[in-house]
């Protein structure tokens, strides 16, 4: 049932090991992470369209591609989404958010977390921590240790119905916010948290690369 759009976002600031590369373009067994992404939501059954969205500097590169809709986005991560949302065509009732640089996200992953939203009308991927969290106050000393089997850490795909992320945009487009579910929580929506497994992982540091590289090689299947 292919009802749902798909946007990756690739791109912002801090993007960079240190060289002049972005990692969406790093080398991951012989292919751009952003591949690796792009590969995942094609091979799932729910995805009607894939919107790709990346600095205006890298629109030219990316439209050779041929493998989604490419758009520019905004100076920010959620300004991003925005320009995403006006690319989704008519009809599309579901949308997956999902950041480029988490390669390894299975379509199996993609499905569930949609499945989710389709019951819930909002849903995102997510890992259960396996450590013990601290939250801080200003000068850097415990000021909570929230018990740990509530404690999830937030992952993409994330998915949403249509109207409702449009909506939460509109209204939060001021404030600030580190995914998307921020802005649809702040309308009053439970959102639903879908298991999903560590090896989601999102390429941040040198070090996630060298694991996502002995993921692909011990054989995950994609």
């Amino acid at each position: 049932m292919k009802d749902a759009a798909a946007i990756i976002v690739a791109g912002g600031k801090g993007l960079r090991f240190g060289g002049r590369v972005r990692k969406q373009y790093l080398s991951l067994q012989g292919h751009p992470i952003l591949w690796w992404s792009l590969r995942a939501f094609q091979k799932s059954p729910s995805i009607a369209e894939i919107i790709l969205v990346v600095p205006a500097k890298d629109l030219k590169r990316l439209k050779r591609l041929g493998a989604a809709r490419v758009v520019a986005g905004g100076s920010t991560r959620a300004a991003s989404v925005r320009e995403g949302l006006k690319s989704v065509s008519p009809g599309i009732g579901w949308v997956a958010v999902h950041d480029a640089v988490r390669p390894l996200v299975s379509p199996e992953l993609i499905e569930r977390t949609l499945a989710e939203a389709r019951r819930h009308q909002a849903a995102i991927a997510a890992c259960p921590s396996k450590d013990t969290v601290k939250l801080a106050d200003a000068r850097g000393r415990i000021a909570e240790s929230p018990p740990r089997e509530r404690v999830w850490l937030a992952q993409t795909p994330q998915a949403f119905e249509r109207k409702l992320l449009e909506r939460a945009h509109r209204l939060g487009h001021s404030l600030a916010a580190t995914d998307d579910s921020q802005l649809v929580e702040r309308l009053g929506v439970k959102v639903r948290l879908v298991e999903a497994s560590p090896e989601n992982l999102k390429i941040t540091h040198p070090a996630d690369l060298v694991v996502a590289q002995i993921i692909l090689k011990n054989g995950k299947e994609r």
